[in-house]
């Protein structure tokens, strides 16, 4: 039944194409070609990216469970999301909302949405991160711990400016022991430890704390794990949304 919808739909395109050839002539139909064939390729690669997924086999643990080896591959992932993100707010820019490509255009638009879909596929495949298990580590990274540091003002980075600016104080003071004993407090501040926030496992926390330099080095805000879809495809279940 499946083969047969996708002989029918295929004998759509083809007649489709016919009709743009009959009535715009052959330049018309080269675009359209062109036009349908980063969308085709795109749904061949996606089919392969949710084999991928299913065969990975991962599932959200009972409880939080993130080694550093797992914790350097998600923040080198995160890193590459956030680059292919800028890239299509680059081709963005050159293409506005509200603003109606061209028809002449519209292969080179489609090639690179195509081309930002499969970098995005081969960005998880090569760190060997499905997008449900980013998305886990994500919110607990920077949705979890992270925030609830930054709310108790305990933050690694915040605690460092902290003591940068004791320090500068302490340069500044005239009294031995004035300054010494303000030296002793930027430094009791760069080695004082904050509690684990709830939620978070005492070990996961001091793995975090130990990269925490990289962490914050990272846009805070949520980078989707979100994969392009091409329109009119069902998502699998083990997609990401």
């Amino acid at each position: 039944m499946r083969a047969r919808g996708c002989l029918l739909a295929m004998a759509v395109v083809l007649a489709l194409l016919g009709v743009v050839a009959a009535v715009f002539g052959p330049g018309a139909l080269r675009r359209a070609r062109a036009v349908y064939a980063p969308i085709s390729r795109m749904k061949g690669e996606q089919r392969e990216f949710e084999a991928w997924i299913r065969q990975r086999g991962w599932h959200e643990p009972p409880t939080p469970a993130l080694s550093a080896e797992e914790l350097d591959r998600f923040l080198a992932l995160r890193r590459d999301l956030r680059a292919l993100d800028e890239k299509g707010q680059r081709l963005r820019v050159r293409n506005p909302e509200g603003q109606r490509a061209r028809l002449k255009d519209m292969p080179d638009i489609m090639e690179a949405v195509g081309e930002l879909a499969t970098e995005r596929f081969r960005d998880f495949r090569r760190h060997d991160i499905t997008p449900a298990e980013y998305d886990s580590i994500e919110r607990l990274v920077y949705d979890t711990w992270l925030p609830a540091l930054v709310a108790q003002r305990s933050d690694p980075d915040a605690r460092q400016r902290a003591a940068a600016e004791i320090d500068k104080a302490a340069q500044a003071e005239s009294s031995p022991a004035v300054r010494a004993r303000l030296r002793q407090v930027a430094a009791g501040l760069r080695e004082q430890q904050p509690v684990a926030p709830d939620g978070v496992p005492p070990e996961i926390h001091q793995l975090l704390l130990a990269r925490a330099a990289e962490i914050e080095g990272q846009p805070t805000g949520h980078v989707p794990a979100r994969v392009p879809r091409p329109r009119g495809e069902r998502p699998e279940p083990t997609a990401s949304p």
